[in-house]
């Protein structure tokens, strides 16, 4: 895998390794994460209260679609400015982790979203798309292999 980052970890030699991000680190940028996406979910909820006269958005307004789609959005969102913006969440800064490209470019705002989507299918499907980084030596997820990016150690 080739990166533009210099990751730490050197060798005797002065050639550097890259140090792939296991899944309990990855488990727990994501609990960090989660902190900041709260945020911004009540940000944008509010926002729609405020806007639907102080009333919550229940199902059964004819808006709640918007209102959901809304929600998904601005995580999204979140995700790919920080990402596209230094690779790097709350989270991850946190616990020292970095997203890379295989290329070494920036992220493209397209694999952003097939990233994001993909993470939540691995979620949704009992978590199999995080267990098969136990399996791999460059420890990649799905999200990861469809988006063509790892995380790696910082």
């Amino acid at each position: 895998m080739h990166t533009s980052e210099k990751p730490k970890d050197s060798t005797s030699s002065g050639t550097t390794e890259v140090v792939y991000c296991t899944l309990p680190r990855r488990l727990m940028v994501m609990l960090y994460d989660s902190f900041a996406v709260l945020a911004v979910l009540f940000l944008i909820s509010v926002a729609w209260v405020v806007g639907n006269s102080g009333e919550a958005i229940t199902p059964e307004y004819k808006i709640y679609p918007l209102y959901m789609l809304s929600l998904w959005l601005a995580t999204w969102f979140y995700f790919a400015i920080s990402w596209r913006k230094g690779g790097l969440t709350l989270g991850m800064r946190a616990w020292h982790t970095r997203l890379v490209t295989e290329s070494g470019t920036k992220i493209s705002w397209a694999m952003t979203l097939i990233r994001y989507c993909a993470a939540w299918l691995s979620l949704f499907a009992l978590a199999t798309g995080f267990l098969i980084s136990l399996l791999r030596k460059d420890r990649a997820c799905l999200h990861d292999l469809l988006s063509r990016s790892r995380l790696i150690r910082d």
